[in-house]
């Protein structure tokens, strides 16, 4: 699959309560026994694991090969509008990935809209979860949607049937994503990839090292027989949030009944592994959010004045009323990726983050007090 890069809007939200779909530790094999289905095994090593003990799932990709040993394996789960993916991960320390700008795919999650058994990348709708040549990469595809008889045209003020990953134009403020044909299909695709090369070869950032992967997704909605664009993806790297993404188009009114319910774990590299590599992959999470994410508003929003904005050297953010405890000021890139922090307690009102190092360009400021998060747009311009 071949994939757009995206730009990035952000909306404010607040966390509650997680409603958890299954797990998955490795460390049993009766894996049939626990829903999983089209491949009855999955391969598992006792020398590679998270935590004190057990076992991980261990795929590796011989020399040439296009799938990882064990490939693929999926398992369903309560249809939902929303779907959070965790696990923890290590490769080799020789990973390369596919050394191409796209694949190797890993997890993907399809829809109610397709049967137990489709293939990923010609459905209603596959997201996928994945890094390429180490930068963490989410994105969807649309392909069965498309519209092929007006390719590459806009058709998002004319229609409802058509695809929102590309081909038929794009339905939010993002870039209509890649077109393309295979065969005799069209198929599309959008993606979000991160700027930090979270899979590295040193430090915090060690391949070789296991690192946990959040992943949250959550489908636009519906209104008036028209697909509104406030659907969310969200990528977090050893809890460090890398893309954050709001004001998706995922779905026109044609598909209302959309939901997510099935995981697919299928490692795959198209054009061959260039070399003999591995992924181990540990306590897998399917849920219905990150702490069941939602898109309320707090009723405690605090009064902030953010000046200047636009901004050359600095930002000056002042607290006209006291929050309370401890809090966290984030700056964010369209591109999703956090590129200040600073702290906050309740004993000072005023704040000073440094965006002389920042290109021009629109950014987000974010300020987390515990369970909620407030934004603001701010634009960096000399």
């Amino acid at each position: 699959m071949k994939l757009a890069l995206l730009l990035v809007l952000f909306t404010g939200q607040m966390l509650s309560a997680q409603t958890v779909f299954f797990r998955e530790s490795f460390d049993d094999p009766n894996f049939t026994q626990r829903g999983w289905y089209d491949n009855a095994t999955i391969p598992t090593t006792a020398s590679e694991f998270h935590g004190a003990g057990g076992r991980a799932a261990e795929y590796i990709y011989r020399k040439g090969g296009t799938k990882a040993q064990g490939s693929a394996i999926r398992r369903q789960f309560t249809p939902s509008a929303s779907v959070y993916l965790s696990y923890w991960v290590k490769y080799s320390a020789n990973f390369v990935g596919s050394g191409k700008p796209y694949h190797p795919h890993e997890f993907n999650i399809t829809t109610t809209l397709n049967d137990k058994y489709v293939g990923p990348a010609w459905t209603k709708m596959t997201l996928y979860v994945e890094q390429n040549n180490g930068y963490p990469l989410l994105a969807f595809q649309d392909g069965e949607n498309i519209d092929k008889n007006n390719i590459k045209k806009d058709l998002t003020a004319i229609t409802e049937a058509r695809a929102c990953a590309g081909c038929n134009g794009s339905g939010d403020t993002y870039p209509a994503g890649d077109c393309y044909q295979s065969g005799s299909e069209w198929r599309n695709g959008k993606a979000w990839k991160s700027t930090v090369r979270a899979f590295d070869n040193t430090g915090e950032y060690n391949k070789n090292e296991w690192h946990f992967i959040e992943a949250f997704f959550k489908l636009n909605s519906i209104e008036g027989g028209k697909g509104i664009a406030n659907g969310v993806v969200q990528y977090w790297f050893d809890g460090k949030l890398l893309i954050d993404a709001n004001g998706v188009m995922f779905r026109t009114a044609t598909n209302p009944s959309m939901m997510f319910n099935q995981l697919l774990i299928a490692p795959y590299i198209g054009d061959g592994s260039p070399v003999e590599q591995t992924m181990w992959v540990d306590d897998v999470t399917v849920a219905e959010a990150r702490s069941s994410t939602t898109a309320e508003e707090s009723t405690n929003t605090p009064k902030w004045r953010i000046t200047p904005n636009p901004a050359a050297d600095h930002l000056h953010i002042e607290f006209g009323n006291k929050h309370d405890g401890t809090g966290m000021l984030i700056l964010s890139d369209i591109l999703g990726n956090v590129v200040c922090s600073q702290s906050t307690d309740d004993s000072k009102s005023q704040y000073i983050l440094s965006t002389h190092h920042l290109p021009n360009g629109v950014y987000l400021l974010r300020l987390q007090l515990g369970s909620d998060v407030f934004t603001e747009r701010v634009v960096v311009r000399r």
